[in-house]
């Protein structure tokens, strides 16, 4: 092991200094540039120069190493050493790698002469001087683990120092808070046992039981169920065998509770439960007595009065109550009481509202429920409707709906009508919520609600010349209202009679009324009814032409005409701070918020109906008395229908009613679209009208147009435009002209030829224009085709072929060589066009040269798309 650690130490001398990256790539640039010098220095002999340079400095680079070693070592030949030195081992080798064995062997030894031996021995025994220069060498050298492993250990107990630490000083902190605590329970006097049951109770009914499972552990709630336990069978015990200081007073309260006869014995169990409490409360009574005259007399009061409950719970249970308040006996018979008069019957909800005003407890549930709801109407907004939303039904759920109503009606006042004007869209995200619970807990919730709005109404209304100018409470009561109807609580009826009532009395205050109703919901209320929205504005506009001159030139008069003919002519950007859509999210969100196939219910009533619901009746509530008549309603809604009539038949001229009866438009619907498609200005003009009809029926729409069209006498491209609209506008539209257009086609027997030109120009002005598709044509029977379809398809197809938009026309086939189930219909499609319209000839269809190679190229080109995408 010695020649290797020399050998070790000899490399690590000889070793030339190390360089750094940077000098060797210093260095190897100067050399390549030394190089170059040299190769390019001679034209002849630049590669011998360099090579000779190389040479050159390779033997300056040996001789500084042999100058650097200390001993220059001799090489030996081993054949020149005796046999025995080479046997034993003593011949050093200049290899550094050579291993420092005496290759014994006791074969080899025996055949040593003795003197071989002893050497050896010798050499053996010789202490080795590499040794002492290894250790000289580990000695200086810090040993690293041991300090990393005393550091970790140092570290280790500082932590667990510190750990103790802080353990000690939240055991004295808890101590501390302990001692704290049992001070307040002793002021507050929560150290009772019937103390802490109450608020145990309190905790659980304000909804923190949850904090005493954190506080609690099953180990001690365990242990207050068995002292409990305990405590009740003390109890029952000491009532067996009454341990009473005073023997006679003892008897005495035995006797007024038990009677002498021991019926205690044959009581029922709530008579046994009746009677530990009393014998609770006597307990905790006792402790607090003296044993002097004092305390004897009070106790016999306290008997007397326990006589007289014994007595009055006795009457109690001989005679009930039924469901409307009258007394009965245990067989069931009502009992009379001669002393009293007749009692007038007090309604369920009204006996909870008195036994609130008495009722400490119910007065507590009525101030923690408004407290709830309180809690929850703070914190709405649009981004967690859904869950506020869901937290009041499931508190509508757990309480009375009469408490509920009332609490949130209260909290709706307080929040929303105010003297100052309210934020629309927090109006707009309440009224979400009542939307909600009218289509989950029932219609009556937001019956409720505008019933008690509209008698607000009308009570400010009444009151509007008192109001000042700074009052917001009749426009926030107004906006309410609005948005009730925004989300469908009820039909527009009664928002036309709150405008007819704030326009009966103009003045500034119901002017601002007025102006807030056609900014927030004025387009809606045209869309749903466009006839009753006319005849509310030029009611308003009658009403605003007869009054005053003051009152006429009123900026806030002016502006709200304005407004208002914005509205009348569908302008958008007149209208300051209007938001469609955010309506419209609101709406699409209170869609997604109901589950279960739930929906606003709309509820039709009038104003007059909810102002005398008290005295008339609810109609509207599922079960409720009314006592209004039938007949009445029935005339005035016939009469309402007939004047409707009136109205709308006045509007057309008697010749244009003439010609719809002579085209056999029978219903209402059919014959005042016709008179609208025949006296409107453009097929614009007529497709607003038509819209403002709210038709519910399309089909008919689809009907009369087409019947228009076809009993022209030349093709009109006026009916075409007007059905393209239509499509374009709504896709219920598209399946209307499908379907009427099936019926024609099917009836295409009964039609003469112009007729079926003009249902072809129709149809072709519809399919290239994207109202409808080619695959209308689907229902023809191309296998048994008759004279009258073959005309109209080829009517069709020469109109598609040589269309002027080269473009529209290879979409519309196109939009057939992708639908894969028609397969059938294109290769139909592909052989009319080949076989009747390619072979025919050009005075048959009257085509000029050009037209006929433009019509040979477009049916290729045709076919083979059909066929590609078939592929």
């Amino acid at each position: 092991m010695t020649k290797i650690r020399k050998g070790k130490l000899k490399q690590k001398h000889a070793a030339p200094a190390n360089l750094t990256r940077k000098e060797l790539r210093k260095q190897k640039s100067q050399q390549k540039k030394e190089n170059k010098r040299l190769f390019f220095s001679s034209k002849t002999e630049g590669k011998n120069m360099v090579a000779q340079a190389r040479k050159e400095k390779d033997i300056k680079l040996k001789t500084s190493i042999k100058k650097k070693n200390k001993k220059t070592k001799v090489a030996i030949d081993p054949k020149d050493m005796p046999l025995e030195q080479l046997l034993s081992g003593e011949v050093d080798s200049d290899n550094n790698e050579s291993l420092a064995s005496d290759f014994s062997d006791v074969e080899v030894d025996a055949l040593l002469p003795a003197t071989l031996k002893v050497k050896k021995v010798a050499v053996q025994n010789k202490p080795s001087p590499a040794i002492k220069k290894a250790k000289s060498q580990t000695s200086n050298r810090p040993n690293v683990e041991e300090q990393h492993r005393r550091e970790l250990l140092r570290q280790k107990d500082l932590e667990n120092a510190s750990r103790k630490q802080r353990v000690k000083q939240l055991k004295l902190e808890n101590e501390e808070e302990d001692k704290i605590i049992a001070k307040l329970e002793k002021k507050l006097g929560l150290n009772k046992t019937k103390n802490k049951n109450r608020m145990v109770r309190k905790m659980f009914n304000d909804g923190l039981d949850f904090a005493l499972e954190l506080c609690l552990d099953d180990g001690e709630e365990e242990e207050k169920q068995l002292l409990k336990e305990k405590r009740k069978q003390e109890l029952k015990e000491q009532q067996k065998e009454p341990s009473w200081s005073d023997e006679e007073q003892d008897e005495e309260r035995f006797n007024a509770i038990f009677g002498s006869g021991g019926e205690s014995e044959a009581g029922s169990e709530e008579e046994e439960g009746g009677e530990l409490e009393q014998s609770e409360d006597d307990l905790n009574d006792d402790d607090g007595e003296d044993q002097g005259s004092e305390g004897k007399n009070d106790s016999d009061n306290g008997d007397d009065d326990e006589v007289e409950q014994g007595d009055a719970s006795k009457k109690d249970e001989e005679y009930k109550e039924d469901i409307y308040g009258r007394k009965r006996d245990k067989d069931g018979n009502i009992i009379k009481e001669n002393n009293e008069g007749p009692q007038k019957y007090i309604p369920p909800h009204q006996r909870a509202l008195l036994a609130a005003k008495n009722d400490d407890r119910q007065a507590e549930i009525l101030e923690r429920l408004r407290k709830q709801c309180k809690g929850l109407l703070n914190r709405l907004s649009e981004a967690n409707l859904h869950k506020i939303s869901a937290g009041i039904e499931e508190l509508y759920m757990k309480n009375s709906r009469f408490n509920m109503n009332e609490t949130l009606n209260k909290l709706l006042q307080e929040v929303l009508i105010s003297q100052v004007m309210s934020n629309e869209r927090m109006v707009q995200e309440h009224m979400v919520l009542l939307a909600y619970l009218h289509a989950h807990i029932g219609s009556e919730i937001g019956a409720h609600f505008l019933q008690t709005f509209i008698e607000l109404f009308d009570a400010f209304l009444k009151d509007v010349e008192q109001l000042l100018q700074e009052d917001k409470r009749l426009n926030n009561v107004v906006l309410l209202l609005s948005y009730m109807y925004v989300f469908k609580i009820f039909e527009h009826r009664l928002l036309l009679e709150i405008i007819d009532r704030l326009s009966n009395q103009l003045n500034e205050k119901t002017i601002e009324c007025l102006l807030l109703i056609f900014q927030s919901v004025g387009f809606k209320l045209r869309k749903d009814d466009p006839l009753a929205f006319k005849q509310m504005m030029l009611s308003v506009q009658s009403k605003i032409a007869a009054a005053p001159l003051e009152l006429k030139e009123n900026l806030r008069l002016k502006f709200m005409v304005d407004i208002l003919n914005a509205v009348k002519n569908n302008n958008i950007n007149k209208i300051p701070r209007f938001d469609p859509e955010l309506h419209e999210n609101l709406r699409k969100k209170l869609k997604a918020m109901l589950r279960n196939d739930k929906y606003v219910i709309t509820l039709n009533i009038t104003m007059e109906d909810l102002l005398r619901a008290d005295t008339v009746g609810k109609w509207w509530v599922v079960g409720s008395a009314w006592t209004g008549n039938i007949s009445e309603m029935a005339a005035a809604q016939k009469k309402q229908q007939n004047g409707e009539a009136v109205v709308k038949s006045e509007r057309f001229s008697e010749q244009l009613l003439k010609l719809a009866k002579q085209h056999k438009m029978n219903t209402e619907e059919r014959r005042n679209i016709f008179c609208v498609i025949m006296s409107a200005a453009d097929y614009i003009d007529a497709f607003e009208k038509i819209l403002h009809l709210a038709v519910k029926d399309l089909r008919s729409i689809a009907y009369v147009i087409i019947h228009c069209c076809l009993n022209e006498k030349a093709s009109n491209p006026y009916y075409a435009h007007l059905a393209l609209k239509f499509c374009n506008y709504n896709r219920k539209y598209q399946l209307a002209f499908q379907f009427a257009s099936w019926d024609r086609i099917n009836e295409i027997d009964s039609l003469n030829k112009i007729q079926v030109r003009n249902l072809a120009r129709f149809l072709q002005h519809l399919i290239l224009n994207n109202g409808l598709q080619l695959s209308v044509l689907k229902i023809i029977d191309f296998l048994q085709i008759d004279k009258q379809s073959f005309a109209l398809m080829k009517e069709i197809c020469k109109g598609l072929l040589l269309a002027a938009e080269e473009q529209d026309m290879y979409q519309a086939f196109e939009r057939l060589a992708k639908n894969s189930k028609l397969q059938q219909f294109k290769q139909s499609i592909r052989l009319f066009l080949q076989h009747f319209m390619l072979k025919e000839q050009g005075t048959t269809l009257k085509l000029s040269d050009d037209q006929m190679e433009l019509l040979r190229r477009r049916v290729e080109y045709v076919d083979k798309l059909l066929a590609y995408v078939e592929l």
